[in-house]
């Protein structure tokens, strides 16, 4: 359920703020609402989901420029993608894959792991999360203070909103900057803070490139080129949508080429990634009939830089502030964001007396 921003009454302020309404965010304040604990979600962006993202383009065909498929390991997140509209989905895709040991994440494609594209778009799993949840959208956290055993979050417009825990589910970078002014002072905080402040994150830059009618149509549903210098994913996102469907590819750049070009216009970096499309796939993908660009500037943490588990710093007066996504899980990317979520709202639930104070 999602709103639109606004001061909540003293009498109904929540005691748990989740702040950030991508998978992971989603994923918790589900888990707490489903166990009687009053939960809102602040979300700074339009709709939910991060980077589990889907536009739609003139006519309403979807399009998918973050994640672009969904894929589980695990029971806990396999049963909750079942939980979809199976009239969205396309069972085992992508099921044309080039490439697959440069991916992301190469166990995804692996023999007897859960996969799925959504003919909708992959935003379905957020939304669904979403459903019996209050999201608030368009409100930018500004900050967060501690006063009289209540944390206060503050947003751009001033709002003021209050309650016992805080969850932050940005990226990592965010969610450190955003904390520290306040859990710095607190007893035991700092070397969890130096932990969160030294992930690294990877961004990726991607160009959303439709293309006229007779262009040929791609072998391939994803490509992950090893010959490529500075295309890491080329996803051939029309082939979730059905006949008729309007040729449409997302390209993804490599991270470190993404690093080197956080300062370049966004037309520079968009016709070197255009160009090297063309060398692949022939002189047509050089020539799309549109663009859209978009800066994932923390796109992802690699496996091997992950910290398992949610960071939770304890505050005066028992109240708490909590940092969850996929820096914060034993999984890597969508999953692991998920099923950090879950974690931490188990460790809510068990703190003594906080479903009393929920009621």
């Amino acid at each position: 359920m999602a709103g639109g921003g606004g001061i909540i009454p003293a009498a109904m302020e929540p005691t748990v703020i989740v702040i950030g309404a991508g998978v992971a965010g989603l994923s918790c304040a589900r888990e707490l609402v489903r166990t009687g604990i009053p939960t809102v979600v602040l979300e700074r962006a339009r709709g939910v989901g991060g980077r589990c993202a889907t536009r739609r383009l003139e006519g309403g065909q979807p399009v998918d420029y973050g994640v672009a498929f969904l894929h589980a390991r695990s029971r806990e997140f396999g049963d909750v993608l079942r939980e979809l509209d199976e009239g969205g989905a396309i069972p085992g895709w992508p099921t044309r894959v080039w490439g697959p040991r440069m991916a992301c994440q190469p166990n995804a494609y692996r023999t007897g792991r859960r996969r799925l594209g959504r003919r909708d778009g992959v935003s379905a799993l957020p939304r669904h999360l979403a459903r019996d949840v209050e999201v608030r959208l368009r409100v930018n956290v500004r900050s967060i203070g501690e006063r009289g055993g209540r944390l206060q979050v503050t947003s751009d417009a001033g709002e003021p909103w209050s309650a016992t825990y805080v969850v932050v589910a940005c990226a990592v970078d965010e969610s450190a900057a955003l904390v520290a002014p306040t859990v710095e002072s607190w007893p035991g905080a700092g070397e969890s803070l130096e932990r969160v402040r030294a992930v690294p994150v990877q961004p990726a830059f991607s160009v959303i490139a439709g293309y006229p009618d007779g262009v040929p149509e791609p072998a391939f549903d994803m490509w992950h080129p090893l010959e490529a210098t500075m295309l890491h994913t080329i996803a051939h996102d029309s082939a979730k949508r059905g006949a008729g469907a309007r040729r449409v590819l997302v390209l993804q750049g490599r991270a470190r080429w993404s690093e080197e070009r956080r300062d370049v216009p966004d037309a520079e970096w968009r016709d070197e990634l255009l160009w090297e499309a063309g060398e692949l796939l022939g002189s047509w993908a050089s020539q799309p009939a549109w663009t859209q660009c978009h800066r994932w500037v923390s796109a992802r943490v690699l496996e091997r830089h992950q910290l398992g588990d949610p960071v939770v710093f304890n505050g005066p007066d028992g109240c708490g502030i909590a940092l969850i996504g996929d820096a914060f899980a034993r999984d890597p990317g969508l999953e692991g964001a998920y099923m950090s979520g879950i974690a931490l709202a188990e460790q809510i639930r068990a703190v003594p007396g906080v479903a009393a104070r929920g009621e």
